[in-house]
């Protein structure tokens, strides 16, 4: 829980950044010796493209996140999603990711994902759309994830209710929604429930913080 408490302040800073961000891969660091091609836009943020290379680099896991923790400073978040470490900067100027995965235990491979905001959601779907929000909560920010082997979405969203509240809602919607509940963590002011139903799963994740309850939900394929 403690890296997606560090990432929602962030993710709120890219809501408010304005259209005339611009960045390109030039700006993008890279290890020695990584060796990177282009890919297809596979990735969204809050229904932005994010342009994309792939890469594969004699470091392990721990090297490449050690690398860009000392390229980007105070200005990096960790996470996972869908299977990938992840590695996320952002600046005045727009947003850069790394998803990261060891290939074995010297190459690691994985993809570098740069988008700037949209300079408008007129005519978009709304955020969160098709994820299960609680009433009143807020959405800070909806990303999805396609490859080849899976599809994953993570949405992360800022409630007024508090910590139980929360819970019950969403422990009562997913078993209407015919999720089965599989595990339950419990730490002070936090709560992590794990759903499955069929070939799919989902992660609710729980902080409470600041007088808001942090939501972070995550679906993916198995």
């Amino acid at each position: 829980m403690n890296n997606y408490s560090r990432l929602l302040p962030t993710t709120i800073l890219l809501v408010c950044l304005g259209a005339q961000a611009d960045c390109d891969y030039d700006d993008f660091p890279r290890m020695d010796a990584m060796i990177v091609s282009s890919i297809g836009g596979n990735v969204q943020w809050n229904h932005t493209p994010m342009a994309g290379r792939s890469f594969r680099v004699a470091a392990t896991l721990e090297q490449v996140k050690a690398f860009y923790a000392d390229e980007w400073q105070e200005a990096v978040d960790f996470t996972e999603f869908n299977g990938w470490e992840q590695i996320l900067h952002i600046n005045k100027h727009c947003m850069m990711m790394v998803q990261v995965k060891a290939q074995n235990d010297r190459y690691s491979y994985g993809r570098m994902l740069l988008t700037n905001p949209p300079a408008s959601d007129a005519g978009k779907q709304a955020l969160g759309a098709g994820m299960p929000v609680p009433p009143g909560a807020q959405v800070i920010s909806d990303m999805r994830s396609d490859d080849e082997i899976r599809q994953g979405r993570m949405v992360m969203l800022l409630g007024e209710e508090d910590l139980n509240a929360t819970r019950a809602w969403y422990e009562a919607e997913l078993q209407n929604q015919g999720w089965t509940l599989e595990s339950r963590s419990e730490q002070p002011n936090a709560l992590v429930l794990s759903y499955a139903k069929g070939r799919e799963i989902m992660t609710v994740g729980l902080l409470r913080a600041q007088g808001r309850t942090q939501i972070l939900v995550n679906r993916m394929d198995r």
